[in-house]
């Protein structure tokens, strides 16, 4: 099962990866399992009504979210793993290896277009079942949710991310 932050973003086109503590097993895991299958739900129907989407409509949109919000966690932890060792390249008092630094910012470089490429390919799928409006709606939506999630966060600097 997906995990909240990434359905709800999923669902809504973005695919942001879950709070690291969601991940862990405890007892408080079977009530986060809860809340979150209640908010993938409301996002789902708050996005079926706001699109006016036929059933048909919103089972194409979640297989095409659920896709593209994999390859993106896919580039996200790409980008992730590639910053790390460029990091490591430029830490204070460690010669940097020019050839490694070299590598490594063209391949983050790479990984970043190609994730900005991910949101026009999918926008391409979605123009297959979704009329212009929809998909303007949609985005709208998937904006909206976003700056939420991050003003969340921003308030709450003591979550892990």
């Amino acid at each position: 099962m997906r995990t909240l932050w990434g359905m709800v973003l999923a669902i809504a086109l973005l695919g942001l990866a879950a709070p690291l503590h969601a991940q862990e097993p405890g007892p408080a895991r079977p009530r986060l399992e809860e809340l979150r299958r209640r908010v993938r739900q409301r996002v789902a129907q708050r996005i079926q009504q706001d699109l006016n989407l036929t059933p048909d409509q919103m089972q194409r949109l979640r297989g095409t979210v659920g896709t593209y919000a994999d390859r993106r966690r896919d580039l996200e932890a790409r980008q992730r793993s590639l910053r790390e060792a460029l990091g490591g390249q430029l830490r204070p008092g460690l010669a940097a290896t020019p050839d490694s630094v070299a590598r490594l910012t063209d391949e983050l470089l790479d990984v970043r277009v190609r994730y900005a490429e991910s949101f026009r390919d999918e926008q391409r799928e979605l123009s297959g079942y979704l009329d212009p409006v929809q998909r303007a709606k949609l985005m709208l939506l998937r904006e909206r949710l976003t700056n939420r999630v991050q003003e969340f966060r921003r308030r709450r600097p003591f979550m892990e991310r």
